[in-house]
């Protein structure tokens, strides 16, 4: 009978807890609107109607949940805005950004069409999720630090919005201007393609 009374001790305990502090109260997702939890649960649902009837979006989230959709060793396209030339690159690591690896050759030499000399510029992408959804980011041309392959002897760094960078554990202004460019010109790109 004691038993008994102190598992409902325990349960009446656990229910007034999880009533005074939710679920969201502990997730690193409360910031976001009701727009965009939809277009964040919706954007691989192609199947909810025809490509044809989609219109491409730019989401406007932050590295928070970036993080989670982009995981370590998933592969993704990255268009560079200044040439809208395309390729493709894989997470390897990065806390407070994502470090990413070109994985070969055809696309390094793409990398290296766009930037004859790897410079620390920041320059205006979009991250390709599907047809219908980009996120737009700044990325830095300097293959650096560790690397996973010999494709570029390093690994580039790759910003969204309110990343931070590694060795100061703060946000970038450079890159979050880049990254507001980038939103700005990924929206003419997008026009331009629907036109085409």
């Amino acid at each position: 009978m004691q038993k008994l009374f102190y598992i409902m001790c325990f349960v009446v305990g656990l229910a007034v807890v999880s009533m005074l502090l939710p679920y969201p109260v502990l997730s690193n997702q409360v910031n976001l609107t009701r727009k965009q939890v939809f277009e964040i649960n919706n954007h691989f649902e192609t199947e909810l109607q025809n490509d044809a009837n989609q219109t491409p979006k730019i989401l406007d989230l932050d590295w928070n949940y970036i993080d989670s959709i982009l995981p370590i060793q998933c592969e993704f396209e990255i268009v560079d805005l200044k040439t809208e030339e395309s390729f493709f690159v894989q997470r390897t690591g990065g806390k407070n950004h994502a470090d990413i690896e070109i994985k070969n050759s055809s696309n390094a030499e793409i990398i290296n069409n766009i930037c004859q000399n790897f410079s620390w510029e920041r320059r205006p992408v979009l991250v390709v999720l599907n047809d219908n959804a980009y996120l737009p980011a700044s990325l830095c041309i300097y293959p650096h630090g560790f690397s996973e392959n010999n494709v570029l002897n390093g690994h580039l760094c790759l910003h969204f919005k309110n990343s931070k960078t590694h060795g100061t554990n703060k946000i970038d202004g450079k890159h979050q201007i880049t990254i507001n460019n980038a939103e700005n010109l990924g929206g003419i790109f997008i026009k331009n393609m629907e036109n085409k």
